[in-house]
């Protein structure tokens, strides 16, 4: 048995209680940090725990909370009740956690009120002896645990030696000394500094204690008790501050017991050989160094050894002492071990700091596991994960075991292995951690103050016992000899803990890290609310996050599989869910409470919160099934449904297929819906008239599911620390989306049709409240869908993009027709709210114009689109204002005030053919005549360009009204050509329709077409290709269509011109001025019409000069087509290209792909038998002959003109 002190507290802490901390024989500080600053003891403490509050997650059901257990209840009854021996704190496949026995009543009664920040205590589990201490600086407790068992045990209750200035937070040493089991053992207690009681037996522990034999060891100005171990029956150990061993040993005379004292070191007696021979034949003795003493471990006394050997930490070094039975000791061996450890740590630990004094290594606890083989506990500085700036100066310690072996003459490190602890120098309670070997060579149980942790030495598995209340802490543990079990008592209660050393064997690294955190898990999910668990669980430090996510996962799935383990079976369905609920509410908080969620990917929040909103879903499908039993509704739809999944997936076999689903198959909730519309399907197709039942229920099972799943998910978003959007989410697949579309169809479609009596129009009633909450729930799905589609993460799918085009343009096409819906159904607020939530400003434009439009003030809904134009602004007037465009109602546009949003619209909207108004009206009559003249030059109606035109030419002008001292010339200028064409249409229109002059009767549109082409397009008889062109221009000014100036000119050329040849130079003209027209067009019309020109007139006849005189001959050049087109063209200097052709320039036709691209609406064969028409009149021009007549002709113009020969 081995007692120690914990370490003196930080000098801070004293202050703030009113303790002075300078006693005259307190031992110096261990350690002095850079800058003179004293390095406490106090860095083994060990951490109270801080468990942040998390808000509970939501649910119609309380969630089970936890509560400390109650250890200061005012009344001394507490005491005397407790669990149950059978009770059990923790379980798993490795360890079992039960209650042992309760504590004295004195004992408790010393501990209920005891501030272990301020008082501090010490204690042990003898069993060796049966008996366990606990001892404060006063008062020292000693008690058979075992008796415990089965009734109140005796109370042994001695006073501990006192000082006068005792350091802060002391604690004596103690020690019991067995004398067998025929008598009670006796007791050792040291004081800090140095005062020895012996009692020979602990029954003096009930008369007061006062029968005590008393010894002081010789200790010098500063120097402090460090450890009291006991190295076998009669024999102890007692360590000092400076590095110093003293043996204590018990012997008998007369009778009575006592207590023999001595330092380590040989005997120098008087007598001795040593004094007699000279120095030089004595052997040279080492001396050991001074350091301070952390532990000392005694090896076995083998069977006729002289001695054995004694091992101490002493600060970095490791002395060996031979301890002999003939009462001396020799120190063998001293060395440092530091760089050796160093090396190690930092090899194993990457993260540890590479400088040694940040690193700061401590040796803290040595213990034996053979003559040569040892284990060292070991600490160095870390820095907190979660430091911020103003934790930056709390290191932590990090705890490691080190296996050494000694070989002669040195120490070898063999393995390094990680304890699941760390501590901050903000910790609690102070304690010296101590290293237990349970079981040699496999299972090792290292104390701290608030923790006790097991660590198997063949493989990785690793776990702990943390106490629960911040007024509990470990006091000792005991280690059952040939057992694999161990006592851990505690201010409140002694446990004893149980390995099963084949299941800790079967250990697997890759799969055992994710099975403890389920372990731990589930351990806190069933015994972490038990009020009399002494037992918090959490997390270990550095806690692997794969191993996380992956045990969370398993542990959600076992809930929701109802799996024994975690689930306790009830024949109560909604208790049993409520139960699972509870679970997984406990769950995610406990991952919270141990800050682990930011170790967790976003994938495995979700999949954990899916898994809670699925059961949370279900839960709520139960309670809707129970209301409508028990309302005698029908509800067979569900049972349907679900008997149709449990068959499909082979699981039919269940007398309850509905109660199976709910326990064991809620994580394929959404399976459920493809099965609930294929029934909606059947009740369509049967006729029978089902469906009305059948649609209700089957819209209300669906909408209970996503609704559920979907609110539970949005109160606990913070809970799960989701990051929106939800990663394919189940309640917005594509199948989910089909299903939902598809009832709100039928659902439509059943509400919609005729109803013959009264018993059919009740009947509706029901499916028509469903229209609003199917089309809410419609809207999410697709959104919920398009916002995980457009996500980066799905960005890896090839197919996403395409997936989310076409669902987004499927939803465009949806809203306006559900939102109509609903309006027409009496759900208009609902449609007008859908439209809003989901910025449908299209479809809220659309619904606020269902009644009467004009004026607007008479619009029912007028002061509903002021507060939209307040409220979402041009994002809502965009899409107003382009309503009115598209209906025509541009008068209800104009008459709303709101000319700064129309202006934004305009601008980066253009409609020039509208804008103009507002701009006129606005008294912008620059831009309003830009945007007529624009706009006129693509106007399709001939009224409409003359209007545009007239209207931009008087805005133009205006301009000098308003103050402008010039205007553009250039667009004055570009208004009259646009009249003169628009003159131009008139005049020809009124020559068309004088062939109509003689007709009497009311002809259609095709007759007046036919009859102008019989009278004023006579020569193209031959031409029935160019024929059906000039027709179908005819056609279009009939119906007072604008042409293009290309349209233009081949009408005007294509007629007959016989006393309207200037036809033709008009052609002419007009194609000079189009400049928008591309110049290969351009140049084949001009081209087409020289042609009709060259062909025009009768070449042959006028060719016939016999008996002609030449002014005869002058007049009748004079009266050709050609002579007017040379005329009208031989002043303009600058010609564009085609402007002027000789014969041979106009031979070129254009090819059938030119043709295409002027005619798009024609046929192949129609622009294959306009090309052949284009070449016959080519043909003819080369079969005139005229070049010698062109020649003749042009010097004919230029003398008519005054002109030299060759302009």
């Amino acid at each position: 048995m081995a007692t120690f002190s914990p370490h003196p507290r930080r000098t801070a802490r004293y202050s703030s209680i009113g303790m002075s901390p300078s006693p005259p024989r307190q031992a110096p500080p261990r350690r002095t940090r850079a800058g003179g600053s004293v390095q406490p003891p106090s860095r083994f403490s060990t951490p109270a725990r801080q468990v942040g509050n998390l808000p509970a997650v939501r649910d119609d059901e309380s969630i089970m909370s936890g509560s400390g257990m109650d250890v200061d209840d005012e009344s001394s009854e507490v005491f005397e009740r407790g669990p149950r021996t059978d009770t059990v704190f923790s379980k798993s496949k490795e360890m079992t956690v039960t209650f042992y026995a309760q504590l004295p009543v004195e004992v408790k009664q010393a501990l209920r009120n005891a501030d272990f920040f301020r008082d501090a205590y010490t204690g042990d589990v003898d069993t060796l002896t049966g008996f366990a201490v606990v001892a404060s600086l006063r008062t020292c407790f000693v008690w058979k645990y075992s008796q415990a068992l089965t009734g109140t045990p005796t109370c042994y209750i001695f006073g501990c030696p006192r000082e006068a200035y005792p350091p802060p937070m002391a604690t004596p040493f103690h020690a019991l000394v067995p004398f067998g089991s025929q008598r009670e053992p006796g007791l050792i207690i040291c004081s800090n500094i140095g005062q020895i009681r012996f009692w020979d037996s602990i029954g003096m522990g009930l008369a007061g204690g006062d029968n005590f034999s008393f010894t002081l060891l010789e200790l010098g100005e500063g120097e402090n008790v460090t450890n009291l171990i006991r190295a076998d029956a009669q024999t102890f150990i007692v360590s000092t501050s400076v590095g110093r061993l003293f043996r204590l040993v018990v012997t008998s005379s007369g009778g009575k017991y006592h207590l023999a004292v001595h330092p380590f070191g040989r005997p120098q007696s008087t007598l001795s050989l040593s004094r007699l021979l000279p120095s030089f034949l004595s052997e040279a003795e080492q001396q050991p160094q001074r350091g301070f003493i952390s532990a000392v471990v005694a090896g076995e006394l083998a069977r006729g050894a002289a001695g054995r050997n004694v091992w101490a930490l002493v600060d970095l070094r490791i002395q060996q002492w031979d301890m002999s039975v003939e009462g001396w000791e020799k120190l063998l061996m001293e060395e440092d071990i530091s760089d050796q450890t160093r090396a190690a740590v930092r090899e194993h630990f990457p993260n540890a700091p590479q400088s040694d004094v940040e690193l700061d290594l401590e040796l803290l606890d040595l213990k034996l596991q053979g003559s040569d083989d040892m284990v060292m506990l070991v600490s160095w500085a870390g820095q907190d994960e979660e430091a911020a700036t103003e934790f930056a100066t709390n290191p932590r310690r990090v705890y490691a075991i080190v296996y050494l072996r000694h070989l002669p003459g040195a120490f070898t490190i063999t393995k390094v292995q990680a304890v699941p602890y760390q501590s901050t120098s903000s910790s609690g309670a102070p304690m010296h951690p101590r290293l237990q070997v349970v079981v040699p060579e496999k299972l090792i149980a290292i104390q701290f103050g608030d923790t006790v942790t097991i660590c198997a030495q063949e493989n990785e598995y690793m776990d702990r016992l943390e106490l629960k209340s911040a007024m509990d802490r470990t006091l000792g543990v005991g280690v059952v000899q040939g057992e694999s079990e161990f006592l851990v008592l505690t201010a409140a209660t002694m446990m004893k803990t149980y390995i099963d050393l084949d299941e800790v064997a079967r250990f697997h690294p890759e799969t055992g890290r994710a099975t403890l955190i389920k372990s731990t898990m589930t351990k806190a999910i069933l015994y972490g609310s038990l009020p009399e668990n002494p037992l918090h669980f959490s997390f270990p430090p550095e806690i692997d996050e794969e191993a996380l996510m992956s045990g969370a996962e398993q542990l959600s799935e076992a809930i929701l599989e109802s799996d024994t383990e975690v689930v306790r079976a009830h024949h109560d369905l909604h208790a049993q869910m409520t139960g699972r609920k509870d679970r997984l509410s406990f769950l995610i908080k406990f991952i919270n409470d141990n800050s682990a969620l930011t170790k967790m990917s976003q994938r495995c929040r979700q999949t954990l919160a899916a898994d809670a909103e699925k059961l949370y879903a279900a839960h709520q499908l139960w309670l809707r099934h129970n209301d409508t039993l028990r309302a005698g509704l029908p509800d067979d739809v569900l049972h349907q449904a679900v008997y149709r999944y449990m068959n499909d997936i082979g699981e039919g076999h269940h007398e309850d297929s509905l109660r199976a689903f709910l326990r064991l198959r809620v994580r394929d909730l959404g399976g459920l819906l493809p099965h609930v519309a294929e029934l909606v399907r059947r009740s369509l197709s049967e006729m029978t008239g089902r469906s009305t039942q059948v649609i209700p229920q089957a819209n209300q099972i669906v909408l209970t599911i996503l609704q559920s799943a979907r609110n539970y998910r949005e109160y606990n978003l913070g809970v799960y620390g989701i990051v929106l959007p939800m990663i394919d989410p189940w309640t917005s697949q594509s199948v989910t989306i089909n299903i939902v579309v598809e009832l709100f169809h039928v659902t439509t479609q059943l509400v919609e049709a005729p109803s013959g009596d009264s018993d059919t129009a009740d009947s509706k009633k029901v499916p028509r409240s469903q229209l609003p909450e199917l089309a809410s729930c419609l809207f999410r799905c697709i959104q919920e869908r398009l916002d995980w589609l457009a996500s980066p993460s799905a960005a890896v799918d090839s197919g996403a993009e395409r997936e989310r085009s076409l669902l987004d343009d499927r939803f465009r096409q949806l809203r306006p027709e559900v939102l109509e819906v609903l309006r027409r159904n009496g759900f208009a607020d609902e449609a007008f709210k859908l439209a809003e939530d989901y910025h449908d400003f299209r479809s809220l434009a659309s619904l606020c114009h269902k009644g009467k439009v004009y004026p607007p003030e008479e619009n029912p809904s007028a002061a509903r689109i002021e507060t939209y134009i307040e409220k979402f602004k041009e994002a809502f007037t965009t899409e107003l204002y382009q309503w009115y465009i598209e209906h025509g109602e541009l008068r209800t546009m104009f008459a709303q005030e709101h000319n700064e949003y129309l202006d934004s619209f305009f601008a980066e909207h253009p409609h020039p053919g509208i804008s103009w108004i507002h701009d006129l009206g606005r008294g912008r009559y620059a831009l309003a005549s830009q945007a007529l003249l624009t706009e006129a030059e693509h106007a399709p109606e001939l009224v409409s360009k003359h209007l545009m035109l007239s209207v931009g030419k008087l805005s133009h002008l205006a301009q000098l009204h308003e103050g402008t001292k010039a205007i553009n010339q250039d667009v004055l200028d570009a208004f009259h050509d646009g009249l003169d064409f628009v003159s131009v249409h008139e005049t020809l229109i009124e020559d068309l329709k004088s062939a109509l002059a003689s007709v009497r009767a009311r002809q259609s549109l095709e007759m007046q077409v036919d009859t102008i082409a019989q009278k004023k397009a006579g020569n193209l008889s031959g031409r029935k290709a160019l024929l059906n062109v000039f027709k179908f221009l005819v056609r279009q000014l009939l119906l007072g269509k604008a042409l293009s100036v290309e349209d233009m000119a081949e009408v005007l050329s294509l007629k007959d011109n016989h006393g309207r040849v200037e036809d033709c130079t008009t052609a002419l003209h007009l194609l000079a001025r189009a400049e928008n027209v591309p110049s290969t067009r351009r140049l084949n019309v001009f081209r087409n019409v020289w042609r009709r020109i060259y062909i025009h007139d009768d070449w042959n006849m006028i060719r016939q000069t016999t008996g002609v005189s030449d002014e005869e001959l002058n007049q009748r050049l004079r009266s050709t087509a050609l002579y007017a087109a040379l005329q009208a063209v031989v002043h303009k200097r600058q010609r564009p290209e085609g402007y002027k052709l000789a014969p041979a320039e106009a031979l070129d036709v254009p090819s059938e792909d030119e043709v295409a691209l002027r005619w798009p609406s024609m046929s192949p064969e129609e622009v294959g038998a306009i090309v052949r028409d284009y070449q016959r009149d080519s043909r003819a021009l080369q079969d005139l002959d005229l070049a010698g007549i062109y020649q003749s002709m042009e010097q004919l113009v230029n003398a008519d003109e005054g002109l030299p020969d060759g302009s």
